[in-house]
């Protein structure tokens, strides 16, 4: 029976700064060590990767600390822990790629990396706590894929969609943004689109609207799986948001790949931010595990780089 693969290792949580996008992964990742993979083959790749997709005054300033207003765009005090965060953050997520894509018909259909600060940096800087864009440069790497990205963090995802836009690949990867708020929005178009709910009735109404839009043809999910959209949300309807996430990705035949987003500790204690988190891996170890999986043709997804 397949697990879900979970990628991590501690350099996720090498800066010295103490907030929750830099802590939480080493503290969820106690939790499931049985889950845990090494994602550290992939930093070369990652290194490149990054280089590609951002700009080369922003890469320099996250590995060399200069400028320091442009290193610490991100809103974090810059240290060399940041660089090393950053690249094996990026790692994880290929590597959650490269599983789901390359796995064979009995191989898992859902993996997960413990990143957390992305959708917001855009191509030259960071942005609310995310720096750099491990949704965007993946979907640079895998240059033959159409690609949704599901983002349900509290937040739009406009750094994300901008950084698609100026790697001109926004054609084949589309975005799903499901917010309580406007904060890092951006212009829509048709594959590119904002909704915002305030009540969990209305939350997952729309959750349901944009899983019933999943096309069976792409050929990945990135799941940007914020738990920050609570207190607004309640834990118990993110719950139930992340069983119908990884049912539709399943159903229709299509490998997911999601990573932590959001969840902080600005209205709950560190435990339930953790739990909140763990739930969200709970259900995709499910999912992973649903027989239905079993039957995909891997031959329908293919990797590039």
């Amino acid at each position: 029976m397949n697990t879900v693969p979970i990628f991590y290792n501690d350099k996720y949580v090498a800066p010295s700064t103490d907030f929750d996008t830099l802590r939480k992964s080493a503290l969820i990742a106690e939790r499931i060590p049985e889950l845990i993979h090494d994602p550290s083959c992939m930093v070369d790749e990652a290194t490149k990767q990054i280089k590609k997709a951002h700009s080369p005054q922003y890469v320099k300033a996250l590995i060399t600390g200069d400028p320091g207003y442009l290193s610490e765009t991100n809103g974090f005090t810059w240290d060399e822990g940041i660089w090393d965060m950053a690249v094996n953050s990026t790692a994880g997520v290929l590597a959650a790629c490269k599983t789901v894509l390359s796995s064979t018909s009995q191989g898992p259909r859902i993996a997960g990396s413990l990143s957390s600060g992305l959708h917001h940096a855009s191509t030259g800087q960071g942005s609310g706590y995310c720096t750099v864009n491990g949704l965007a440069i993946a979907a640079n790497y895998l240059n033959n894929s159409e690609i949704m990205i599901l983002d349900f963090d509290a937040h739009c995802g406009g750094g994300t969609v901008n950084m698609l836009r100026d790697l001109n690949i926004d054609h084949r990867v589309s975005q799903y943004d499901l917010s309580t708020n406007f904060f890092d929005s951006y212009d829509e178009d048709e594959n590119h689109m904002i909704s915002v709910a305030k009540s969990d009735e209305e939350y997952l109404r729309k959750v349901d609207v944009i899983l019933s839009d999943l096309d069976p043809g792409i050929d990945l999910v990135l799941y940007n799986a914020g738990t920050d959209p609570y207190p607004t949300i309640s834990h118990s309807t993110l719950e139930e948001r992340e069983r119908r996430v990884f049912k539709g990705c399943i159903d229709k035949s299509i490998p997911c790949v999601f990573v932590l987003a959001g969840g902080y500790t600005f209205s709950q204690d560190m435990n339930s931010l953790v739990k909140s988190h763990l739930a969200t891996i709970s259900a995709a170890n499910h999912y992973c595990c649903d027989t239905r999986s079993e039957g995909v043709d891997s031959n329908r997804h293919a990797t590039s780089s």
